[in-house]
């Protein structure tokens, strides 16, 4: 067998959630007293983070990323804060020669109603994942099996050595067997993490306690609430009224109204997601590489960068953030020149009416942008973007409304243009969603009917090929097709605030967001 071994480096952490009729028992709540009543000095009892993703579902492919950054619940594979692989509830993993088998061994765990993590359990909750709409389905996985108690075997139809990063994702998150109904659907989280989930009530809380059983190093805080709030202003109010608060994804304004406050604690960090455009490339205008051009050309990204999210060096040159050097490409930065863009466009073919808007065989191009407020800067962008699309001649309807219609839209055909932020860390190497989201013609949240055998070859390729050097050459095509051909518009990369009391310590920021480290908190 061939060796893809990692050290044990990383405690994991998460744990499991009821349904939204579940309460805390008397016990429970009696226990958490007196834990409270009897923690150290440094000790914390509670902290509710305060976020405007909602929990619509208990099931992984809709909610997973919740439970996965609540350590409610864990994954085989894990990430440490350099973007490697390490040991997660499998302890190691290994394949044969050819990477179309892969073994995992599990570590001693135990799920929140007790009973022993167990490769029967990992198989049910692999292929309830497979069945649904995922990476798994990326991954060429033909069968999952339980060798013993302790192994797991995953048979590929063809040799894939990216496959360990795949299990990372949250939709592979392990749940005990008792989680499902009989038609694979979650009715109660019951995971193996660091946090056990008393109730949650749709779509807005979750309360969790502390998972006295974990298998890994017990965190100091007692209780983890989650709160999803969508309006950036109740996020604030909450940051200054309520001490145990954790807040994130506040507007500009108010993170810098909330530095001020001498109460209060701002971490800051890059992150692996990336604020861009995608649009169908195969609507009238947009099919055009010459128009994609112009529109990308017409951003200030700098100006949207430094003035509206008070970034430096934020300006998007290309979809990857600088911190994915080996898709890194060569790019040229050019001020926004309208006159050298308009006179582009007419030498393509395009004219301008009397009004000054740009048209083509005598129409007008004009589209509605998408985008929602989930993120308060993304409409403020959208009405960046429409003023200065203005100048070359295009007409941008701008459509505020919830996420869900992005991918929606992609699917029923009736998307124009989006504006979104990505998480190109899902699976630590952007290899896995870019294989995800844009080969083939692309995805929900990835590129819309848009294909270029270049890329989709070197994503092919980067199945089994081992060569370092091979690796990055594979990479940079993938990324030079992208930034010449332009189906998904770069604008800035994403800077991630959290605002929170200052008698909470040691709060850290997951570039790849895949958590909220709480089992590093303290008072």
């Amino acid at each position: 067998m061939k060796k893809w071994f990692l050290p044990l480096t990383l405690s994991a952490f998460l744990v499991a959630a009821c349904d939204d009729k579940s309460t805390q028992t008397t016990e429970q709540k009696t226990t958490l007293q007196n834990e409270q009543s009897q923690t150290q000095d440094n000790s914390l009892s509670l902290v509710t983070v305060v976020a405007p993703w909602e929990l619509n579902s208990l099931d992984l492919d809709q909610t997973g990323l919740i439970f996965q950054r609540m350590n409610i619940a864990e994954s085989l594979v894990e990430a440490n804060l350099n973007a490697e692989l390490v040991p997660g509830l499998a302890t190691k993993w290994e394949s044969n020669a050819d990477a179309t088998v892969w073994t995992f061994t599990l570590r001693d765990a135990t799920f929140h109603n007790g009973k022993p993590l167990n490769a029967q359990a990992v198989e049910k909750s692999l292929k309830i994942a497979l069945s649904k709409p995922g990476v798994l389905q990326k991954a060429f996985i033909q069968d999952i099996k339980a060798v013993n108690d302790k192994q797991v075997q995953f048979e590929l139809s063809k040799a894939f050595v990216p496959f360990p990063s795949f299990l990372t994702h949250y939709t592979t998150l392990i749940l005990a067997e008792e989680s499902f109904d009989e038609t694979g659907n979650v009715v109660e989280v019951i995971g193996t993490g660091a946090f056990k989930a008393t109730k949650i009530e749709a779509p807005q809380k979750l309360e969790s306690i502390r998972f006295e059983e974990y298998w890994g190093n017990k965190p100091q805080l007692l209780q983890a609430n989650y709160l999803a709030s969508s309006r950036s202003e109740t996020r604030t109010l909450m940051a200054q009224s309520e001490a145990s608060s954790l807040v994130f994804n506040l507007d500009t304004a108010s993170v810098a109204r909330l530095k001020n406050d001498p109460n209060l604690s701002l971490a800051s960090t890059s992150i692996a997601r990336t604020i861009q455009l995608k649009m169908d490339v195969a609507k009238p205008f947009f099919n055009d590489i010459a128009v994609r051009q112009a529109l990308s050309q017409a951003i200030n990204r700098k100006a949207i960068a430094e003035q509206v999210l008070k970034i430096e060096n934020g300006a998007a040159d290309q979809i990857l953030p600088k911190s994915f050097a080996d898709w890194r490409v060569e790019t040229v930065e050019e001020a926004a020149d309208i006159a050298k863009i308009k006179e582009n466009l007419t030498a393509s073919g395009y004219s301008y009416d009397a009004e000054g808007k740009l048209t083509k065989d005598g129409k007008a191009f004009s589209f509605t942008l998408r985008t929602f407020s989930d993120r308060p800067e993304l409409p403020i962008i959208a009405t960046i973007l429409q003023a200065q699309w203005k100048q070359i001649g295009v007409d941008v309807n701008i459509s505020v409304g919830n996420f869900s219609e992005i991918p929606a839209g992609h699917q029923d055909g009736s998307l124009e243009m989006a504006l979104y932020a990505f998480n190109y860390g899902k699976t630590l190497d952007p290899y896995g969603v870019i294989a995800s989201d844009f080969a083939n013609g692309g995805s929900d949240w990835g590129t819309m009917n848009w294909q270029n055998q270049d890329a989709d070859n070197a994503i092919k390729a980067l199945e089994t090929e081992q060569a370092p050097e091979k690796i990055k050459a594979l990479k940079q095509t993938i990324s030079q097709a992208l930034v010449d051909e332009l189906p998904i518009i770069p604008v800035v990369y994403y800077q991630q605030n959290v605002v929170s009391h200052k008698e909470v310590k040691n709060v850290q920021l997951d570039p790849f967001e895949r958590r909220f480290y709480l089992e590093t908190l303290s008072k």
